[in-house]
Formats: C-alpha cells, structure tokens, sequence
C-alpha cells in the first residue's frame, strides 16, 4: 500500500473514522487512538510483507525493554563506588540494545553489500566464491525505525528523556504508518510526548494536513512521475546516446524529481499526521534557495541530518575520542555515515565521501574568512554583496546537482560515463524525452514553489491561510478533484522507500 494507491482511498478514511469515534476522555481516549493507529500501521506494513512484522515486533521490543531497564536504574543516592558500578552497567545495556537495532539493520540492508566486496577483493587474490551472499528482503521503513529507536535509547541513556513504560504509545511512536515508507525520523522529545495524551481534532489540523497532503500529492504526481519516465530514466539507463545537453536537462529533472518525491512524501506524512492531530517534524525547507552546503543540509532531509549531526557528530566531535575538535574529520564521518544509510552501494559511498569532503573544506574556508573578516572590515561588504551571494549560490548548487550522478547511477562505471557524457565525451547526439508543456510546467512549478520564501512570498502564504475555513476547503476540494481526473492511482512507488 503507498499514499498513492487506490488502497489508500479506502484505508485512510475507514482508519480517520474509527480514530475519531472512540472515547473523548482520559487515558481510554488515549489508548483507544494509540490501538487504532497501531492496528492500522500492523495492517499498512502486512501489505508489503507480513512475514516480516516479526522484525519490527522483534525490534520495537527489544528496544522498549531496554529503554525501561535503563530508565530504572538512575546512579543519584549512591556511593561513588556503586555509582561507578551502575554507569558501567547502563553503558553496558545502551551499547548491547544500540547493537541489536544495528544489527537488525546491518543483517537486512548491508550483509550482502559486504560479502560481495569481500569476494570482490579475495577474487582479485586468486580466492573465488569465498563468502555465501545473503539476499534477503529489506524490511519496510527499517532504515527510518532502528534511527527513531537507537534515538530514543541515546535519550534514555543520557537521561535527556525518561523512558516510555506504555508499550502500546511506544509501539505506535516508532511504528506510525505515515511515517514507515520514508519518515521523517521522528525524535523522542517532540514527538513521544504526543501520544502520552488523547489528541482532539481541530479545524485547523484538518485544513492545514489537507493542504500539506493535497501538495505533496500534486508534487509527487504531476511532476514526480512524469519526469522519471520521460527524461530521467532513458538519459541514466544509456547516457551514451544522448548529447551533452540532454544530459545536463536530465541531470536537473532527476533533481526536481527527487525533490517532488521526497519532499511531496514528506508533506503527505505530514499532513497525514496533523489529520490524526500528530504534529511530525518538518522534513525540507526551500533547499534550492540555500547558498551553502552548511545550509543546504538544514533544509534538505532536515530529521535525517539534525539525527546525524547530535548523535554522530556531536559526541565525536566534543567527546574524548581521536575526533575531538576535529570538525573536518567529523563531517566526512557523518557523510560517509550518510551515504551508507541511503544505500549500500561503493556509489552512495562516493556520493557521502564528495558531501563529507565538501563540507570540511567549506568549513576551513569559513573560519579562513573569518579571520579575513576581523582584520579588514571590506570583507564582510563583500561577504553580503549581491554578487557573493549569486556566486555562492551557483557552488552549491552545481556541486549538488553533480554528485547526484553517482547518486542515481546503478554504479560506478554508469556514474563515470554519465559523467563523461556531461563533459560532451559520451558521443551521442539523441534527446531526452519528450519536452513541451509539461517541461515547462516542471520548471515553473520550482521556481513558484521556491518564490513562496522569498520576497512577498511569505505575506501571500500567510493571507491565504487566513482565507475563511469554508474558503480554503472549496479550494483544497477543487484540487482534489483536479488530481482525481487527471492523475492515476498508484503510478509509482517513492524513491526513498528503497532506502
């Protein structure tokens, strides 16, 4: 089942119904909403596949377990004898559970990818066959559930967070349908505290998660899934007949695309969230207006890199390991990290390595500036000067839109011809697609979306949300009926829900 199926049309309503009609009070309000979310994501994650709910049981289990454990044993009231000796067994409990959520992870996503590396490398020493390659099928969404749960017992084992002893909130916390096929990667602080209460509906929820999921939809299929078949997919399937030109306007589709993808999923759980009165994290904020790196990743996949940031980057950074003040090294870590949580692949590898290179060279220039800045005042004009900004925005965005190549190739070898094709090395002549109206429309529909953050952008958003309710709705109805005329259900899956 996806967001875009004709399940969904049927899923979803009978779900917002029963969830709403239970009791309006008290921790039986409460309960009954959590049990009906629960039972609806058991029955949404059983259509892709219920053999493996097991998995999930087995992980949200065992960290909820772990959680408690961690929870009951706090070191204040102790000598500092018994106190030396109950830290040792807290980090004992974190380190083991933190495992077992990897190691559910590392068996499902990554046991193959290692195997054949290693074959890869005792083939080239004359050993063949050496290691068996596991295949097996990818849970739905663990990518996103084990960094919710391994979130959640840092929290408890730094005490920033008292452990949750209701399993069924915590069950439907890290299991919430909306949220399984690509997040966002909810945390514990903002997020668990919602399902400790009986939620209420709102007027407001209502239009504000019908606006959030009628975009998401428009983004993911009007744009979305036009351009994966029509200029994506042929231009990265056989860039060698294609012409230079072809495939940079193929390059930039797969940008928009990935984009209208992602961020039209993310709005889609979001605004899915606020109907059951949920308030999820926001996942993109106006990435292509950022004139950084550093800014880039606050505004694309912003759960996934604030997640890496506090509990990769962080403790290395300003902890007593080797990587302490070591900014540079930290972020080809957290890329590298990056990389692999997208895919295990040596190109996602490739596309985290370009990222974590990036980043500490755009941090050693900024502190170099810096020091530029507090010597001579006419380097902070030319820091806020139009040009410097028009500049630094071109970079980073150039530099982004490449290393999308590796990242969409099937493999290195594809990466490097694609990449040879783009220098106008690749010898074809062909073009990509079919252009016209809808190619325009693509193009038009970013730069509109991205205008809405700038200039009076902002100001038209926020009249348009203090339309009347009954304004606002007649909108949202004549953009559902446009979608429902000139859109097929279930057209495509969505890209992240492979990762």
């Amino acid at each position: 089942m996806s967001f875009t199926g004709v399940e969904f049309a049927v899923f979803f309503p009978t779900v917002f119904l029963l969830y709403w009609v239970g009791p309006r009070r008290g921790a039986s309000g409460r309960n009954w909403q959590n049990a009906i979310l629960l039972l609806a994501s058991v029955a949404f994650y059983a259509t892709w596949s219920p053999r493996l709910l097991v998995v999930l049981t087995a992980a949200v289990a065992t960290s909820f377990a772990a959680g408690v454990w961690l929870d009951a044993r706090p070191t204040e009231g102790m000598d500092e004898a018994q106190a030396a000796i109950m830290r040792k067994k807290r980090k004992a409990i974190a380190v083991i559970a933190v495992i077992m959520q990897l190691g559910f992870l590392g068996l499902f996503k990554y046991a193959g990818f290692f195997s054949q590396s290693l074959n890869a490398l005792l083939d080239a020493a004359g050993i063949s066959d050496a290691m068996p390659v596991l295949r097996l099928a990818l849970p739905l969404g663990i990518s996103y559930t084990t960094l919710i749960q391994v979130g959640y017992l840092l929290e408890v084992y730094w005490e920033r967070s008292p452990a949750c002893r209701d399993p069924l909130a915590y069950s439907a916390f890290v299991a919430f349908f909306p949220q399984l096929i690509a997040g966002p990667i909810v945390r514990t602080r903002a997020m668990l505290p919602q399902y400790y209460e009986r939620r209420a509906l709102r007027t407001d929820d209502v239009a504000e998660g019908a606006a959030s999921f009628l975009l998401g939809f428009a983004m993911k299929a009007l744009v979305a899934d036009w351009l994966s078949p029509n200029l994506v997919a042929p231009a990265f399937s056989n860039p060698g007949a294609y012409s230079a030109g072809a495939l940079w306007i193929a390059l930039a589709a797969y940008a928009t695309q990935l984009f209208c993808d992602f961020a039209g999923y993310s709005l889609m759980a979001i605004g899915t969230g606020r109907l059951f009165g949920l308030t999820l994290p926001e996942n993109f904020r106006y990435p292509f207006l950022s004139k950084s790196l550093p800014e880039f990743w606050r505004r694309w996949h912003i759960s996934l890199n604030t997640w890496l940031f506090d509990y990769i980057f962080a403790p290395l950074t300003t902890g007593r390991s080797r990587f302490r003040g070591r900014v540079g090294a930290g972020f080809v870590v957290v890329f590298l990290a990056s990389g692999l949580w997208h895919g295990p692949t040596w190109t996602f590898v490739l596309w985290g390595l370009s990222h974590g290179i990036a980043m500490a060279v755009h941090h050693a220039y900024d502190e170099w500036y810096k020091r530029r800045c507090r010597k001579d005042r006419r380097w902070v004009e030319a820091r806020r000067s139009k040009p410097y900004g028009a500049a630094a925005w071109v970079l980073t965005q150039a530099f982004f839109l490449l290393t999308l190549v590796p990242f969409r190739s099937p493999g290195l070898r594809a990466a490097a011809d694609f990449a040879a094709g783009l220098l106008g090395l690749g010898g074809g002549s062909g073009r990509v697609g079919h252009f016209g109206f809808m190619a325009l429309f693509c193009a038009a529909f970013m730069v509109v979306f991205h205008s809405l953050q700038v200039g009076r952008g902002p100001a038209l958003m926020e009249r348009f949300r203090a339309l009347p309710t009954p304004i606002r709705g007649v909108s949202y109805g004549l953009a559902m009926v446009f979608l429902l005329v000139f859109v097929p259900l279930g057209a495509s899956t969505f890209i992240y829900a492979q990762f």
